[in-house]
């Protein structure tokens, strides 16, 4: 017989944007909530609060299940997409219910317009934003406090510094509760319905990231506190696992601090000009992806050389001037470990390049020397290169728009290694339409349903900005929509 410490309807693991659609999502319905979060309250940095505060929206549900169907690429069943499509329509309305003071404005669409139904979607930014990332309007730092305090005024209830370690099952095989840690004191949850899992990805799981995703090392600038918990949980109760080598990717830079610790950021490498080459010093792709912080550039660093034993484009190598210097931070502040307060990134980059993170130098093969690049001549000719094509007018061997080819002048010049890596993770428990843990065998595991990026159902290509947001805010809202249908049949 199991004894209880704690005890609610819905019981929630992990405290981000999926946890609080759920929370709130019970308490509207006349479900009691209990949330489990591992972090303090004091340093709380779940990944909804890191991000820019973007959401991806849709104007027609069965367009926009189109558009998602076809940027999983086939690894995830069309029902899912279908139900998220649907959830999509409601998404704004639901929010300016929640939090009426977010004031969501329109700053985007599809990140592949190409692509049958991407004329349906949308993304809205809090704060009455301008344009996308506006650093004026609100970002996810205003939405989660905005989210935490609807929670708190909808009487869900946080246990704070409460890692879970397990869940527990009844005799029959249902996930009846979890077991968690409370200092040196082991604690039992009881959940009366059921159980959500929103704990988030395995981005700081060193030997898990080395073992499913598409190259090492990955470094991500989310939340520091998605250690994999969760994944192992789930995979303890027999939990089957889908497109574990997935994730949200851009390159990004990584360095070390003082302490030993290191840390990850969103990069912004233009405007003005800017030249990415790999090791050898040789350009390799269209850089523009990377300038407008679209996620397809990441797939061009995962190139393996099997003769020599390495991929060459991990990292790769951000060259620069002192025009791009001197515009402002190589990160967003407003996102990422900057805006939660983990770092504190100086206005003209000068604390970063005493800190030795950005390379600087009075030629391009001086600073490519510098950076570790194996042929720095080769990088200063393939600048060199991109300066005369700038000014002669002549195509870009890697098809870039003409209005980014703007020379790097200088000296000095800078280099910045860059990464792949970006948000977060997207593989874990596989779940089903009613946002329910499927086992190893496709069928339901009772009582375990699960939202938020652990898991969730995109595939091959982000659909959006705010693509994450959208999903956890729509099966959070699902799992516990399921959990009280099911507990009423």
């Amino acid at each position: 017989m199991v004894s209880w410490d704690h005890e609610a309807d819905i019981v929630i693991v992990g405290y981000g944007g999926a946890g609080a659609a759920a929370a709130l999502t019970a308490r509207r319905m006349g479900q009691s909530a209990l949330v489990i979060e591992k972090q303090a309250a004091g340093r709380h940095t779940p990944s909804t609060r890191m991000s820019g505060g973007l959401i991806m929206a849709a104007t027609d549900a069965e367009k926009a299940a189109r558009y998602l169907d076809q940027c999983a690429g086939g690894m995830v069943p069309m029902s899912l997409s279908r139900v998220w499509g649907q959830r999509c329509t409601t998404l704004v309305a639901w929010l300016n219910e929640v939090c009426p003071g977010l004031n969501l404005a329109k700053v985007g669409g599809a990140e592949h317009p190409a692509l049958a139904g991407a004329e349906a979607m949308e993304v809205y930014q809090p704060g009455g934003a301008k344009f996308r990332l506006d650093p004026d309007a609100g970002s996810g730092r205003m939405l989660f406090a905005q989210l935490s305090q609807a929670v708190d005024t909808a009487g869900a209830k946080v246990l704070w510094e409460t890692p879970a370690r397990r869940f527990i099952r009844s005799a029959e095989g249902r996930v009846e509760g979890v077991e968690a840690a409370c200092g040196d004191r082991a604690v039992r949850v009881r959940a009366r319905k059921g159980v959500v899992l929103a704990s988030g990805g395995f981005e700081f799981d060193e030997p898990t990231k080395r073992d499913f995703l598409r190259a090492y090392p990955m470094y991500f600038y989310g939340n520091p506190g998605n250690t994999g918990d969760g994944l192992r949980m789930a995979q303890e109760v027999g939990a089957g696992l889908w497109h574990m080598n997935q994730m949200v990717g851009r390159a990004i830079g990584r360095w070390e601090l003082p302490d030993g610790s290191s840390l990850a950021f969103i990069i912004v490498i233009g405007p003005p000009g800017y030249v990415i080459t790999d090791r050898y010093g040789e350009r390799f792709a269209n850089e523009t992806m990377q300038a407008q912080l679209l996620h397809g550039f990441y797939y061009k660093l995962l190139d393996y050389d099997p003769d020599k034993g390495i991929y060459p484009r991990v990292p790769c190598y951000w060259f620069f001037d002192e025009k791009r210097r001197k515009a402002g931070p190589l990160t967003l502040l407003n996102l990422g470990v900057c805006s939660v307060g983990l770092y504190d990134w100086s206005p003209d980059n000068s604390r970063e390049i005493d800190s030795g993170w950005i390379l600087k130098g009075n030629s391009i093969a001086e600073v490519a020397a510098a950076a570790g690049i194996e042929d720095p001549a080769a990088a200063e000719a393939s600048v060199h290169a991109h300066n005369e094509a700038c000014r002669n007018g002549t195509p870009d061997a890697y098809e870039r728009p003409r209005e980014t080819m703007i020379p790097l002048e200088g000296p000095p010049y800078y280099c910045v290694k860059l990464w792949p890596g970006g948000s977060n993770t997207t593989g874990g428990p596989q779940r089903d339409e009613h946002a329910r843990v499927l086992d190893v065998f496709g069928a339901p595991i009772p009582g375990l349903y699960c939202a938020g990026e652990l898991g969730q159902p995109s595939g091959m290509q982000y659909p959006a900005d705010g693509s994450n947001l959208s999903e956890a805010f729509a099966f959070g809202q699902i799992a516990v929509e399921e959990i009280v249908a099911a507990a009423g049949r």
